[in-house]
């Protein structure tokens, strides 16, 4: 949507963290960059699994949490310009942003944003039992290696955190277990 008549409003900045990571599901999050208001969700894994995930059931979750965080938030169309991570997982909430008439921009999110949306998902992956060095392992390849070594380490108990729906999985890594 166009930025036409955005003065003298705040920003909010939705970002996530996970989508890459072959364990856990992602974290969706919102920052008031005036008042440093933060909040998040974690979407379950299991919107990644097969089944929910071929149906794109995650985009209509990551929907309704941005939804949930903005009435949190007091996070309105009148008040607020929307600055929105240009990932996939927020499909539906374009559009949505689209039919409840928020002025809107995909930008790259760095900096607060960004890292409070990390430790939050690093907080979900120490939760069910990923040892604290994944906080220090660079996000991308390395802790991707790190969160399948992770898995490898005990299967029966841990491949149900994980990302099962694509095609990767089905066809290199789960034949590395």
């Amino acid at each position: 949507m166009s930025e036409d008549g955005c003065e003298g409003l705040k920003t909010v900045q939705i970002d996530d963290a996970g989508i890459g990571s072959p364990v856990g599901g992602a974290a969706i999050g919102a920052l008031d960059t005036e008042s440093g208001t933060f909040r998040h969700r974690l979407i379950g894994e299991e919107y990644f699994q097969d089944g929910k995930y071929a149906a794109k059931e995650y985009q209509n979750r990551t929907t309704e949490i941005v939804a949930d965080l903005f009435r949190e938030m007091g996070v309105t169309r009148e008040t607020y310009r929307v600055e929105i991570c240009s990932g996939h997982i927020f499909d539906g909430v374009r559009l949505w942003l689209d039919r409840e008439g928020f002025s809107w921009k995909s930008v790259k999110i760095e900096g607060r944003l960004q890292l409070q949306i990390e430790d939050a998902f690093a907080d979900y992956l120490v939760g069910i039992g990923v040892p604290e060095k994944v906080r220090r392992v660079e996000v991308g390849r390395d802790q991707f290696m790190y969160l399948f070594n992770w898995v490898r380490d005990d299967p029966d108990r841990r491949v149900r955190y994980c990302k099962t729906n694509g095609n990767k999985w089905k066809t290199k890594w789960s034949q590395r277990l």
